[in-house]
């Protein structure tokens, strides 16, 4: 409970500040959809139960286009906007502390500043940005907007550097293929819900576009688009562009993108709603009727959606839906267990001895310090020679394997034959025991 706490409040936190985000872009339905939409996605659920910080990074992510959001706002109305950047250059920086590859949300918010100060600067649909009509006025918000992006990069610099120096720790990722790009639009969901969501965008756009310019102009403004596109699209494009040439993206590390899906969900829930509205309306049902109507096939697409992804849902909250199966595996170990019994673990010796019933009671042969006195999360490993002495001093030996990347081959010429094995999830179990 203690580890995963902080990911179930900031993934928390995230929901509401992609509500907050969709009211302040389009509209209050807009933004409770966007909310709702994005607990829908199953991979929001799980890494709201990973003790790990990528459900942090999306909190933050989503909190810096928000006060990049009001900052644009405060320009707009001819307020001074250096309280919202440097509250944006902050939380950027948070980002980026927590995960390296959260800066690159910078060049998202790039595109986003520079379409809008284009806009501001006399392009196309400028004449209703009001203080930004102003050169002035766009001209010290992409200053300031940069000010603070730099500020926040210079303030993760050493984390930066620090993570150079242990980039070997990604060693174990490959150049993208084909497959890559297909984890990418699975970050969002099943294939079944992607479409839905796609389709819905598609539906909602067309819908707002045959009511007229200024039903398109309010269910889709052109800040949500120039925020919502580049944030869902960049930096996994950057990542992907990178790692042809050093190999660094995981779908994970851009989960902080997801945001940007719902909002743009949201704001196409809202536009059917609104276009179901408006023909029930041509059809002679009364305007209140009409408006109750149009939000209930809106809700209703949106629960179609959650049921898309309902079965993803339930397989994260499964015994093995974060692919290690260890409660499983220790079952396995605990009904099994004899006295003398030792462990070998492949990887990661702290993470599968989670539970106390089972490998958390076997003598680790590897190990010689646990790790809290070392401060890390394996412990410190003795030299292979003192193992071997270890192996061939214990009763029996289980060997825990981890994707099948056995260690198997160092237990050779110590007499030890395979007396049982067993399959957990992403865990194989190996017992090994003395004699012919």
């Amino acid at each position: 409970v203690v580890t995963r706490l902080p990911s179930v409040v900031a993934m928390a936190v995230a929901a509401g500040l992609v509500a907050a985000l969709g009211r302040r872009l389009v509209s209050a339905a807009a933004g409770l959809a966007a909310g709702l939409v994005f607990c829908a996605l199953p991979k929001v659920s799980l890494y709201a139960q990973d003790a790990r910080s990528y459900a942090m990074v999306t909190a933050l992510a989503a909190g810096t286009s928000y006060l990049l959001v009001r900052a644009i706002g405060a320009a707009r109305a001819g307020r001074p906007a250096a309280g919202w950047l440097a509250g944006y250059g902050a939380c950027l920086a948070g980002t980026g502390a927590l995960n390296i590859f959260g800066l690159l949300l910078i060049a998202a918010h790039g595109v986003t500043v520079a379409l809008t100060c284009l806009r501001g600067l006399g392009g196309p649909g400028g004449q209703g940005l009001r203080g930004l009509a102003r050169p002035g006025a766009a001209r010290s918000l992409a200053a300031g907007w940069l000010a603070a992006a730099c500020a926040a990069a210079v303030l993760v610099s050493p984390v930066l550097t620090l993570a150079y120096t242990q980039r070997t720790t990604v060693s174990w990722i490959t150049v993208p293929d084909s497959y890559t790009f297909v984890t990418v639009w699975r970050l969002i969901g099943p294939a079944g819900l992607v479409l839905a969501i796609c389709a819905a965008c598609g539906a909602g756009l067309a819908a707002s576009a045959l009511a007229g310019r200024a039903a398109l102009r309010a269910g889709w403004p052109p800040l949500l688009a120039g925020l919502a596109i580049p944030w869902l699209l960049l930096p996994a494009g950057i990542l992907i562009g990178l790692s042809f040439w050093r190999p660094l993206f995981v779908p994970r590390y851009v989960l902080y993108c997801l945001p940007a899906a719902a909002l743009l969900a949201g704001a196409a829930l809202t536009a059917l709603g609104r276009a179901a509205a408006g023909w029930l309306r041509l059809a002679g049902l009364p305007r209140r009727g009409a408006a109750l109507a149009g939000r209930a096939a809106a809700a209703a697409v949106l629960a179609a959606a959650g049921l898309l992804g309902l079965a993803a849902q339930l397989s994260v909250r499964a015994p093995a839906g974060h692919n290690d199966n260890i409660r499983f595996a220790d079952r396995i170990v605990a009904a099994r267990l004899r006295p003398g019994d030792a462990v070998l673990y492949e990887t990661s010796a702290s993470i599968w001895a989670a539970y106390p019933y089972g490998l958390a009671r076997l003598h680790g042969v590897a190990r010689f310090e646990p790790p809290a006195r070392t401060g890390t999360l394996d412990g410190s490993v003795l030299p292979p020679a003192v193992v071997r002495d270890q192996i061939v001093g214990s009763t029996r030996l289980w060997v825990v394997e981890v994707r099948r990347r056995s260690p198997v081959a160092g237990l050779q010429g110590l007499g030890l034959r395979l007396a049982g094995q067993w399959q957990a999830a992403g865990l194989r179990l190996l017992l090994y025991q003395h004699g012919a």
